[in-house]
């Protein structure tokens, strides 16, 4: 399934890692007409034909990309060992003529891979092999193989031997005794194998490197670095390609041989014309993996694909499945396969390649009439935005169609554009209507677009990986992580690798692609997605979690469920609460151990729970009266001495303490008019200032026992909440459309403002003042004379600020400002409901926001 996908994954991630492992320990040897490919064993998995060794330093420091991939500690190590080669056959060119180096990797046994390398050496000037030897060092020792001399360094843990003008060497000596077996039998030379012999006379011998594929080979060769391993066989036999570079791409081309029978994966695509995939217009924009085909006659790729079966004893068991599918739901394979028209595949849309962000897909002729045949498998439907989400009992049908490539144990689907949709979940179908929805699609994806430059999407079997995006899964999945060590901000412009074949008259094509785009910038990832029961109407609660130093999500459903989700989004525990929980929830060191509980309080009821969900004891407690706000929590002294005000629905404000008791001493006097915010601490000059809004003239300053501390006069009456500025300076729309200011000192200033209106949503930030109007906001500064607009797809609901950014709400969106421009990636869908911090500690800021029953983590980048 998505396993096998992601197997492809980490050979032809190793393919970009080989391109440049040719400089381990190196060679040296003149060339007269023998070809060293006669020595290599036929395991190889790949083979790089060096064309130009000594100028090979150079070229990998000619272009962008090369210097990219520096930010991967292996290939820094390789390219330090490219200039040392490259200056060793300079050094000795007079021995070395033929400027070629071969090198080849194979799997030597089940857990173990090893180096060959073989060129030629002018043996007219060097006879004794043993002075050739002693180019590379001086310590050897010899032992026989097969009537052949074997020689061992050990200052630098080498095998070399010979075959006439050959000379061949590697770290492991039963790679060498393969090499010598290879050379002295025709039976194994590789040249004898028709297969590899024809496609290897199609390279160019002007190509600075020659780049041989055998993919089943490779495959097996994969497990080696996998865990757990995921077997594939029968994909393809040899490839032969050359290599070229770009400033921003690593490209192959070139074509493997036609074989007669069928017996991989490639051959099922004979005599098959391919076509470009539509898919791309329908997948989400943040696609991570796809594996696509297509085809023109879908009836030979199913016999095809069944003839494969029969060759490794699997028909009778899928074929005994296919009649009971029939008997049991009256959905015949044999006949379903005629409604398929030219396209399928399996993808995932997670930087995690989660498995329950797989799908798989189909793209039928005429999408109605495919759906009244499976009519005997679909269990029930819902409806989601004009689309019918289907649950059917056949859950693996794109497999039974084309193979178990595309086995993902998917029981939904939806069909859009005559295409079925495999997935795992509603859910997960909801997300891609969403994406389709928005157009937020990968054919618009822009370095997607660039890409399209490189390579066409008409191809008979196409594979991309976002390898910026999944580097550090793909990493995780490896048996030795170390292995594969990297700057991860570096490779992020690393945002595809493909694999296109196709089938020609004489075979079939092969493209490589390895892109950079160097004016990538991942601003925002979503990391993750939790499911909630219902939809909820608060903002996501952040709470530090003592034990990991991470925070935890806390959010509220609409069945008043109260869940506490992980920084890997991860649930930890519920609480089922009889009320709506109002305002924020705080976290207070109750016991002043640096162990934190989460406050906060329903309409009647005060409660404190610990990081494991359990009440702290004492909990709920009462309020002393029943109250429509969240609480505020205040902390004055920074000791842990909390203070907590509660806003009474008989407009008085209470004060209690940690402990939910009513603080003694406290001062407040009722005012006449409905407090309509909670109360808001903030210092100025180190004097402590409560907000105490009402929204007309009783607006006033508290100090800490709650008496008054400043009263102002011909306090307007206000369209919207009193506000605070980072200076300390409280600001307010008035119902005449005026900007109301006031300090500490009870000083008042109402003036007119630009664009404002009494439903103007405002705030102070960055020295001036941003305002909302309808789908318009602009930003004014009269100090520096400063001013700019932009206008947002809906109506702006509210303005908030934090760190350097300003965070606007539409109906619809969020957006994220900074420097006066919109961030890339912005905006993304939101109910309205959404925090901001980071809270995983990587120096990264996280947004979390509601959208249609998910609760979505995004990333946003530095």
């Amino acid at each position: 399934m998505a396993k096998k996908i992601f197997k492809i994954s980490v050979p032809l991630i190793l393919i970009g890692i080989i391109l440049f492992i040719a400089y381990d320990t190196y060679q040296k040897t003149t060339t007269n007409n023998t070809n060293p490919i006669i020595v290599i064993p036929s395991n190889a998995s790949i083979i790089i034909q060096l064309n130009n060794v000594r100028g090979i330093n150079r070229l990998l420091k000619s272009y962008d990309i090369c210097k990219q991939l520096q930010s991967i500690e292996k290939i820094q190590k390789i390219t330090k060992q490219a200039d040392t080669i490259s200056n060793f056959f300079s050094k000795n060119s007079h021995i070395f003529s033929s400027n070629q180096l071969f090198i080849s990797l194979h799997k030597v046994s089940a857990n173990k891979h090893a180096t060959l390398f073989c060129t030629t050496f002018n043996n007219e000037i060097n006879k004794n092999n043993q002075k050739v030897i002693n180019l590379f060092c001086d310590d050897f020792t010899t032992s026989t193989y097969d009537n052949q001399t074997i020689y061992f360094s050990k200052k630098i843990s080498k095998y070399f031997s010979f075959k006439e003008d050959i000379i061949f060497y590697s770290e492991n000596k039963m790679l060498i005794t393969d090499a010598i077996r290879t050379s002295n039998e025709n039976t194994d030379n590789l040249l004898d194998n028709q297969l590899f012999a024809d496609c290897y006379k199609t390279i160019s011998k002007m190509a600075d490197i020659n780049f041989l594929i055998n993919y089943n080979s490779l495959f097996s060769l994969g497990d080696i670095f996998m865990n757990p391993s995921s077997k594939i066989n029968s994909f393809s036999s040899w490839a032969a390609t050359d290599l070229k570079f770009k400033d921003n791409a690593i490209l192959t081309s070139g074509i493997s041989s036609l074989n007669s029978s069928i017996n991989n994966f490639t051959d099922i695509f004979r005599n098959q014309k391919s076509q470009d995939l539509d898919i791309v217009k329908i997948l989400p924009e943040n696609t991570t993996q796809l594996f696509a085909i297509s085809f023109e006659n879908q009836q030979k790729i199913y016999n095809a694909k069944n003839k494969i079966l029969q060759n490794r004893n699997e028909f009778w068991n899928w074929n005994k499945n296919r009649k009971l599918v029939f008997e049991e739901t009256n959905i015949d394979f044999n006949e379903f396969i005629n409604e398929v028209n030219y396209e399928a595949g399996i993808f995932n849309a997670s930087v995690k390649l989660s498995p329950d962000k797989t799908y798989t897909y189909f793209k039928t002729k005429e999408s109605i009439r495919a759906t009244s045949m499976m009519q005997g498998i679909i269990t029930s439907s819902l409806n989601y935005k004009d689309f019918v989400i289907n649950k059917v009992t056949e859950n693996n049908l794109t497999a039974n169609l084309f193979g178990d490539f595309f086995d993902a144990k998917t029981m939904f689907f939806i069909t859009i554009n005559d295409y079925f949709i495999f997935g795992r979940s509603t859910i997960a179908l909801e997300y891609i209507i969403d994406n389709y929805v928005a157009k937020n699609t990968l054919s618009k994806n822009k370095s997607f677009k660039k890409l399209k430059s490189y390579i066409s999407t008409d191809a008979n079997i196409f594979y991309y990986l976002n390898p910026g995006k999944t580097a550090e899964t793909l990493k995780n999945k490896l048996a030795n992580p170390e292995y594969f060590r990297y700057n991860i901000d570096s490779i992020t412009k690393f945002t595809a690798l493909t694999m296109q074949i196709s089938s020609t008259k004489n075979g079939s094509l092969h493209n490589l692609c390895l892109f950079y785009d160097n004016e990538y910038k991942e601003s925002i990832k979503e990391e993750w997605y939790f499911v909630l029961d219902t939809s909820s109407t608060m903002n996501p609660q952040f709470v530090k979690n003592h034990f990991t130093n991470e925070k935890m999500i806390l959010i509220q459903d609409n069945l008043n469920q109260l869940i506490a989700i992980n920084a890997s989004g991860k649930k930890i525990w519920s609480m089922q609460l009889e009320n709506k929980l109002l305002g924020e929830i705080n976290y207070i060191d109750t016991y002043k151990n640096n162990k934190f509980q989460a406050l906060f309080n329903t309409k009647d009821k005060l409660f404190l729970v610990d990081r494991n969900g359990r009440l702290v004891d004492g909990f709920p407690k009462e309020l002393p009266t029943t109250t429509s706000l969240g609480h505020s929590l205040f902390d004055y002294d920074s000791n842990k001495k909390y203070r907590i005000i509660i806003v009474g629905d008989d407009n008085i404000l209470y004060n209690l303490d940690k402990k939910g008791n009513r603080v003694r001493g406290w001062k407040y006097n009722k005012t006449a008019n409905r407090i309509n915010q909670k109360p808001v601490h903030f210092l100025v000059d180190n004097y402590d200032y409560i907000l105490n809004s009402t929204g007309n003239s009783t607006t006033k300053l508290l100090a800490r026992n709650g008496s008054d501390r400043v009263v102002f006069d011909n306090v307007k009456s206000f369209a919207d909440l009193v506000k605070i500025s980072n200076e300390g300076e409280l600001y307010a729309i008035t119902n005449n459309n005026e900007l109301w200011r006031a300090n500490v000192d009870g000083e008042v200033d109402v003036t007119n403002l630009e664009n404002l209106q009494d439903k103007s949503k405002i705030l102070a930030f960055n020295g001036g003042y941003y305002i909302g109007n309808n789908k318009l906001v602009s930003y004014t500064n009269k100090i520096n004379n400063e001013k700019w607009e932009i206008t947002l797809d809906d109506e702006i609901i509210s303005i908030h600020s934090i760190y350097e950014y300003i965070i606007i709400l539409t109906k619809t969106s969020l957006y994220l400002i900074k420097e006066n421009k919109i961030v890339d990636g912005f905006p993304i869908e939101s109910d309205g409901y959404f925090n901001i911090a980071d809270i995983d500690n990587d120096r990264k800021i996280n947004i979390v926001t509601v959208k249609n029953g998910l609760l979505y983590n995004y990333e946003v980048a530095n």
